[in-house]
């Protein structure tokens, strides 16, 4: 009974520090990132002399703050964005004439101001991502070799076989692993064409990823894995590997007596009984011998007991960093565009855009992982924050700027019924999407709590 009620105190103490873990990360991502989207507005604002009447971090009612200048700095009730409100800035706003108006300034100077917010998201995410790869980031090398088909999934009914390298997917180049998974899980239900290599020969299928209930969200599965060379890579000094005589370079050929042939038998043996006792089989050379591992507590962040699979440390100088992360930025906002337009193609859903909950549970395990986590989701959310904001949609940054590029070009200004009519459409579609991914964001996240 004691044993028990210890459990649930665990569990509720676990869930009570996610919670609050999810929290701050919720609030670390979203309100710098927000921070510096508004910022953007701002200087370039103060740069032009346009009078700021405020600046908030979210909508709504406001909660706290205080003045300085003219300025009324802010947090609102709704944190799921931020403004900054200047002088005259709409066309329904009583205009004086004084000089320090936003209305009353050059069309250019407008524009500069409202592409401002979303070109510092985007410097941003160019600039985390350039940062993370001069830091250096140890991953695991996984080539785009399939090492196993499950039956009956799509991966099976294109025709794709163990041993199959795939080299390329629509017009995405493939180079490891990671790159074909990321294909498949962004494009749930969407027809790809996949190129391969069997045999020496280059062959092509169709593949159409099934769509699945993620923790995070819908994606894309194919039902394959993997081929993972069982080859021992870094190992801890100190740890119980290293203890038990294994070396870099080392070939697991047997678990418990048992013969391998990839990574993932070792995984799966683990998997059913974590901590337990292990005797694993290895080659060096010429040489065999077994390395033995006594029960222990198991760690998930080691639960090869000291030693890594073959890692690649990549870490590039400045100049080669920069092009190595506006590469990776221009990939992401690739995929991005591509789900937003499966969603015109009804391929996609509105279930795929994470809402507040599902942010902030994810910044929460990322903030649980480390810095380096959070600083790459920072990138990524950063640069489609950036790009979103500036596509031609009513009450966004791109709206505005759309509307000053048609009366630059016309070379005279909308009417302000008109202007007002698109501002009035662009908030009720906006307000509707954001209804809709709110209410799926409650119910995928209360099922996922059930399931759990």
């Amino acid at each position: 009974m004691k044993r028990a009620e210890s459990m649930l105190q665990f569990v509720a103490e676990s869930a009570m520090s996610d919670f609050v873990t999810n929290i701050a990360g919720f609030i670390l991502v979203l309100g710098f990132l927000i921070f510096a989207h508004e910022s953007g507005h701002f200087m370039f604002a103060k740069l032009f002399r346009v009078k700021v009447l405020v600046f908030s971090f979210g909508f709504g009612k406001r909660l706290l703050g205080f003045r300085r200048g003219d300025t009324d700095y802010r947090i609102s009730l709704i944190p799921l964005g931020g403004y900054v409100r200047m002088a005259g800035d709409t066309p329904e706003d009583e205009q004086t004439g004084a000089p320090d108006e936003f209305l009353a300034k050059p069309k250019w100077q407008r524009f500069l101001i409202l592409v401002a917010g979303p070109a510092m998201n985007i410097l941003i995410a160019i600039v985390f991502m350039t940062g993370i790869v001069m830091v250096g980031t140890e991953f695991r090398t996984i080539t785009p070799v399939i090492g196993e088909v499950l039956a009956g999934k799509p991966a099976a009914k294109a025709g794709l076989r163990p041993g199959d390298r795939v080299v390329k997917v629509g017009d995405e180049i493939i180079k490891e692993f990671d790159d074909l998974r990321l294909s498949i899980t962004m494009n749930a239900g969407t027809p790809l064409q996949v190129t391969y290599v069997r045999d020496g020969q280059t062959q092509t299928t169709m593949l159409t990823p099934e769509r699945e209930e993620s923790e995070y969200g819908p994606v894309g599965r194919a039902g394959i894995r993997p081929f993972l060379e069982p080859l021992v890579g870094r190992v801890t000094p100190g740890s119980a590997a290293e203890r038990a005589g294994i070396r870099t370079g080392d070939r697991i050929v047997s678990v418990n007596g048992k013969p391998i042939s990839d990574m993932t038998q070792l995984d799966e043996t683990i998997s059913k009984a974590p901590g337990a006792a292990l005797a694993l089989g290895l080659a060096r050379g010429p040489q065999a011998f077994t390395a033995s591992f006594p029960k222990q507590d198991f760690n998930p962040r080691d639960p090869y007991r000291g030693f890594l699979p073959p890692t690649e440390i990549r870490k590039l100088t400045l100049l080669p960093a920069i092009r190595e992360s506006l590469a990776q930025n221009w990939k992401m906002l690739r995929l991005a565009f591509g789900a937003i337009a499966r969603m015109f193609r009804s391929e996609g859903s509105v279930k795929e855009l994470s809402g507040p909950i599902s942010i902030a549970r994810i910044s929460g395990d990322m903030l649980r992982r480390g810095w380096m986590e959070v600083i790459a989701l920072m990138a990524m959310i950063s640069l489609q924050l950036g790009v979103m904001n500036l596509l031609p949609i009513p009450v966004l940054d791109g709206g505005h700027i759309a509307i000053l590029l048609v009366e630059g070009a016309a070379r005279r200004d909308l009417s302000l019924k008109a202007k007002e009519r698109i501002q009035q459409l662009g908030f009720a579609a906006l307000a509707a999407l954001m209804i809709v991914v709110l209410y799926n964001d409650v119910i995928s996240n209360v099922l996922r709590l059930r399931q759990g």
